[in-house]
């Protein structure tokens, strides 16, 4: 520590820079710098309030350049912490002194602070503290460790559990959630290790073990749909991997204990990891609601159940709103509710039809106020009718003063857009926003403008006039410089695609990609993909720094498709054909630069085996570094089995497709497979015994408050 003398001496030494209190690297002058002893390093991550560079530095190293610490368990909720300090050592003037207190501290990962140098770690892994002093920089290396036990706040401790849990297994469970080779974002919660074993009356232990790591978690095995046995893994649990996980898997494996059984079972040992990068903005999808799982107040079906069935079948828009701590899913819009709460949505233009209050494709501002919605379905004969949203006050605007009919057309345009992709807003009225609408496979360009309770809409032309083919499927980059399509050149006539131009369901699909600005898309597209008769090409969007496009891929084969078989319930299925583009079973995540003609690679890891529809995928708004590496989000949906609690055992024409999370890797060059293991979303169905279908996830940067 230094005295109130010593700290008065080296402040005489300093001198302001004008802009050293808010950049990180300046300095007053001269080029950047470095030390070139052993202790000195680069890079770090910084943060909060830089101190003003030192003048007359000439040197800086930090001590020690290695050091450990043995954390240890602090309280009742899984708390880790272990101190060590750290100093720094500049050449001033000179002169070798202490400017410990004097330089900005920084820590690389997440997992530990340091504030003068002390380090307070809370996560083993191994950290990187760095010193800084405008141009200098130095850093040290912390290696934080733990073994031990940790408790789940309702696991009985006082009785024999514990002991039996830890004795020698006989048998074994099935490890059956997480996958292996997941990756986790380091917010999402709960997560839910599931077991094959009984759930009733059982106890459980996760063991985790990587370098510096050695957890054993106790915890109750809870029975849930499906079977088997759930033990939760709270964020107390999970955030202290996130530091270790920069360095290494995580080899995980459990132990359940059932009433009666004479020993435990252990289960196969799995590898899994927790990136400190977080899931941000706000992720809206699509679902089904039935009278089982209904939230909206008021719930009614305005509309006749599907081909005679027994339960009336609504639509609704919920949203995971990120900023929040554990965000359930909130209900933005349904067809299905009464006044105040929802008032309704309008018809299309068939009312008599199953459907017509049907929610369709939507599509959120970049600034996250409002929602285009399709009302009716994507048929330009009896449905494709085309709302806003003001997503904060979940009222539709009137959209089509004119209409006298019924009260709800004034709220629905006809005939403007089945698809909808919004572009930059007016930088001179922000109420005023571009946008690319699909209509009977051909692209609009429209500006919309947002006055109170009512919006107009207008189409201003054609968007790539010289392209030769039908398009779909638009989407443009959120800072509006990339635009991305499906274009195919024959019409694909189907159910409820009469004259094959719906533009929602479409064969031999290649993406194409021209570039945009605030002004529009410009008239340049060309091929990302090449076409091939045996695959189909669409729902492509692009990463958030315009580097990277996902889209999906199926393979053409017989029709029907065999994983969308005909509903004996029914007689027909819309997107039932083989390679349709649709719903198909085939359907596989594919990845590529965002550069005409580019080689596509497919996301083996995020698709895992077998068919089973990976589809509509959207990346998150933000990204992060994980191993050294940029990586973003995908949300997608599938129709594969999340543990034993949803389509596991299902043929899957009768599973339910569902929402999942994967990590990518961006970079220059895409070698190999960039994707890991995916996760599903936590709580997406409104009643988990009756799961919905979920997906059409849409992700923007921005969640509004709803009120």
């Amino acid at each position: 520590m230094h005295t109130l003398k010593q700290i008065a001496a080296f402040l005489s030494l300093i001198v302001l820079c004008a802009a050293a209190l808010a950049l990180a690297n300046a300095g007053c002058a001269g080029t950047k710098q470095r030390s070139t002893n052993n202790g000195t390093g680069s890079g770090g991550i910084g943060g909060g309030f830089m101190k003003p560079p030192i003048n007359g530095l000439s040197s800086l190293t930090v001590a020690p350049m290695s050091d450990s610490v043995v954390l240890t368990a602090t309280g009742p909720n899984n708390s880790l912490v272990g101190d060590k300090q750290f100093m720094a050592t500049g050449v001033v003037n000179g002169t070798s002194m202490d400017v410990t207190q004097l330089v900005t501290w920084s820590i690389n990962i997440k997992g530990a602070t340091v504030t003068d140098g002390l380090v307070h770690a809370t996560s083993p892994g191994t950290y990187g503290v760095f010193a800084r002093s405008g141009n200098y920089e130095a850093h040290g290396t912390l290696n934080a460790t733990f073994s031990g036990s940790l408790y789940d706040p309702n696991f009985n401790q006082t009785n024999n559990n514990k002991q039996v849990l830890d004795g020698t297994p006989s048998g074994m469970t099935s490890l059956v959630y997480p996958i292996d080779r997941s990756l986790f974002p380091g917010n999402l919660t709960p997560i839910y290790a599931q077991m094959s074993a009984t759930g009733a009356n059982s106890i459980a232990r996760l063991s985790f073990q990587a370098a510096g790591v050695d957890i054993k978690y106790y915890a109750n095995c809870e029975a849930g749909p499906g079977g088997g046995c759930y033990a939760k893994m709270p964020l107390s649990l999970t955030q202290l991997f996130i530091a270790a996980s920069e360095v290494s898997d995580i080899s995980m494996t459990a132990r359940v204990f059932h009433n009666g059984d004479a020993a435990p079972t252990e289960s196969q040992t799995i590898n899994v990891a927790w990136a400190g990068v977080p899931l941000s903005g706000g992720l809206y999808y699509w679902t089904t609601i039935d009278q089982n799982s209904a939230i909206a107040p008021g719930y009614t079906p305005a509309d006749q159940p599907p081909c005679g069935a027994a339960t009336p079948i609504g639509t609704g828009i919920l949203r995971y709103d990120f900023n929040q701590d554990a965000p359930a899913p909130q209900l933005v819009w349904t067809d299905r509710g009464a006044p105040p709460s929802f008032a309704g949505s309008a018809q299309s233009l068939d009312a008599g039809k199953y459907g017509s209050h049907c929610l369709g494709c939507h599509a959120i501002t970049n600034d996250g106020k409002y929602m285009a919605l399709t009302i009716g379905g994507s048929s330009s004969m009896d449905g494709a009718n085309w709302s806003i949203l003001d997503i904060s006050g979940r009222a539709l605007e009137i959209i089509n003063p004119s209409a006298t009919n019924l009260p709800s057309d004034k709220l629905r345009m006809e005939g403007l857009a089945t698809e909808t992709a919004w572009g930059p807003a007016d930088p001179t009225n922000p109420n005023t926003y571009k946008m690319v609408n699909m209509f009977r496979s051909k692209l609009y360009a429209s500006t919309v403008t947002v006055s109170g309770t009512s919006a107009t809409a207008a189409r201003t032309g054609a968007v790539i006039p010289s392209w030769p083919e039908y398009a779909s499927d638009p989407f443009w980059s959120p800072d509006g410089s990339v635009f991305v399509f499906t274009s195919f050149a024959s019409p694909s006539v189907g159910v409820y695609n009469n004259d094959g131009l719906n533009g929602d369901m479409k064969k031999g699909g290649a993406i194409g990609i021209a570039s945009a600005d605030m002004n529009g898309v410009h008239d340049d597209a060309a091929f990302l993909t090449t076409r091939d008769s045996s695959t189909t090409s669409y729902y492509p969007s692009v990463s958030g720094d315009d580097k990277l496009v996902v889209f999906n891929r199926s393979t053409c084969g017989s029709d029907p498709d065999p994983t969308r078989a005909t509903s004996a319930q029914c007689g027909e299925q819309y997107g039932n054909q083989s390679c349709d583009g649709y719903d198909d079973g085939t359907a596989k995540l594919w990845v590529a630069r965002a550069t005409p003609g580019a080689t596509p690679s497919v996301l083996a890891n995020a698709n895992g085996p077998g068919d089973v529809d990976n589809s509509w995928p959207r990346f998150s708004p933000d990204s992060g570094n994980f191993r050294g590496d940029l990586i973003y989000w995908i949300a997608f949906s599938s129709r594969r089995a999340y543990g034993m609690q949803v389509n596991s055992g299902v043929a899957v024409q009768n599973t339910k497709p569902q929402l999942w999370i994967a990590a990518v890797r961006t970079g220059e060059n895409i070698v190999g497979d960039p994707s890991w293991a995916p996760v599903w979303l936590p709580a997406q169905n409104i009643n988990q015994n009756v799961p919905s279908g979920n997906h059409v996830p849409q992700w923007v940067k921005i969640a509004v408050v709803i009120e």
